[in-house]
C-alpha cells in the first residue's frame, strides 16, 4: 500500500489540537441532541466534563485525520480507521467505568455488542465518518483555520488548552472522591445544566407541530423494533453457537 504524505501543517500540533477541540464539540452537541432525543425523548447533557465537550469524538476525529495523512485509499482508510476509533471508544468507556464510575453510552440492547462499550454499529459508523473527515471536512477545517490570524489561532489554542487540561484535571479530582466539595460542585453544575436543557426540550416539543411529533415517534419505534428482532436474531445464533461447543467438548 503506497503511503501519500500531504501539507505537513495538516499535522501541526496547533492544528491538530484546535481541530480536536472543535470535533469534541461537535460530538457534545451530537450526543447531547440526536443521541439523547433518540433515547431519552429530550437534551440531555452527555458529556463527562464540565464544558460541551466530549473528548472520546475529538480523539477519534484526529486519529482518523492523522491516518488519512498517510493512507489515502477509502477503503483501506475505511477499516483502519473504524477498527482505530472504535478501540478510542472502547478504551474510553473502560477508563470512565472502571475509574471514575461512570457509564455515559450502553450498547447492551443493540446486536452484535461487547460489554456495552462498543457495537458493529458504531463501527460502521465510525468508519464512514473517518473517511468524510478526513477526505472532506478535515481539509474545509484546514482552510478555515488558514484564514485566522496566526496570533489569534496561538491565542485560541493555548486558552482553549488551558481550559480543556484544567477542566479534565478538576473533573477528575472530582470522580475519584479526592474532593468531597469539588465532586458536589460537578454534580450540581451537570444537574443544573440537564434541567436547562429539559426546559429547553419541552419549549421546543411544545412549538414542534404534532405531525412532525408523531413522524418521528413512529420512526423511533420502527428503528427500535428492527433492532430487537437483530437482538433477538444474534442471541440465537450464539446459542446455536454454544451448543455446537458443548457438543465438541463433549465428543
Amino acid at each position: 500500500m503506497r503511503l501519500m504524505i500531504h501539507d505537513p501543517m495538516e499535522l501541526s500540533l496547533q492544528y491538530l489540537f484546535l481541530s480536536f477541540a472543535l470535533y469534541s464539540v461537535c460530538g457534545w452537541v451530537y450526543e447531547s441532541t440526536i443521541c439523547s432525543l433518540w433515547e431519552y425523548g429530550r437534551f440531555v447533557n452527555r458529556g463527562s466534563l464540565l464544558g460541551p465537550y466530549c473528548p472520546v469524538y475529538g480523539g477519534g476525529c484526529i486519529l482518523s485525520v492523522i491516518l488519512h495523512h498517510f493512507i489515502p485509499h477509502p477503503a483501506a482508510l475505511f477499516l483502519v480507521s473504524a477498527c482505530g476509533c472504535i478501540a478510542v471508544e472502547y478504551l474510553a468507556g473502560s477508563i470512565l467505568e472502571n475509574i471514575f464510575h461512570k457509564k455515559l453510552w450502553d450498547y447492551t440492547g443493540m446486536a452484535f455488542q461487547y460489554k456495552g462499550r462498543i457495537c458493529l454499529l458504531g463501527f460502521l459508523f465510525f468508519g464512514i465518518s473517518a473517511t468524510v473527515i478526513g477526505s472532506v471536512i478535515q481539509p474545509m477545517v484546514n482552510g478555515v483555520l488558514d484564514m485566522i490570524h496566526p496570533n489569534v489561532r496561538v491565542t485560541a489554542f493555548w486558552t482553549i488548552a488551558v481550559l480543556m487540561i484544567g477542566d479534565t484535571v478538576l473533573s477528575s479530582i472530582a470522580y475519584l472522591h479526592v474532593s468531597r466539595r469539588l465532586y458536589r460542585f460537578c454534580i450540581r453544575w451537570h444537574a443544573a445544566v440537564n434541567r436547562e436543557m429539559r426546559s429547553f426540550s419541552d419549549t421546543l416539543e411544545r412549538r414542534c407541530p404534532d405531525r412532525i411529533l408523531s413522524s418521528l415517534s413512529g420512526m423511533q419505534t420502527t428503528i427500535l423494533d428492527k433492532n430487537h428482532d437483530l437482538c433477538r436474531i444474534e442471541q440465537q445464533r450464539r446459542e446455536e453457537v454454544n451448543e455446537l461447543i458443548d457438543r465438541f467438548r463433549k465428543s
